[in-house]
């Protein structure tokens, strides 16, 4: 089963939040495979209507360089949108 942290019926969209520690290239490389899954399960599982997913990485307290946010971000774009909280 998918549970999204939140649902926008309006906009087709379901948003998953992210607390991972993304400060060492392991940790990135295991954030991005796992979200992905994550986002593709929950598509199959979700109804149709929600075909949009917005993923939020919530990095306060850490201090990640911007080369590794655009890595995060490049690598899902394909399946989501990705936004930061700082």
């Amino acid at each position: 089963m998918a549970t999204p942290e939140f649902v926008r019926e309006e906009h087709g969209e379901f948003i998953l939040v992210a607390n991972h520690n993304v400060m060492e290239a392991e940790n990135v490389s295991r954030s991005i495979a796992y979200n992905r899954a994550r986002i593709l399960h929950a598509r199959e599982q979700l109804p149709e209507h929600l075909a949009r997913c917005r993923l939020i990485y919530d990095v306060r307290g850490q201090a990640p360089a911007d080369d590794v946010l655009d890595n995060i971000k490049a690598s899902l774009s394909d399946i989501c949108i990705v936004e930061f909280k700082r």
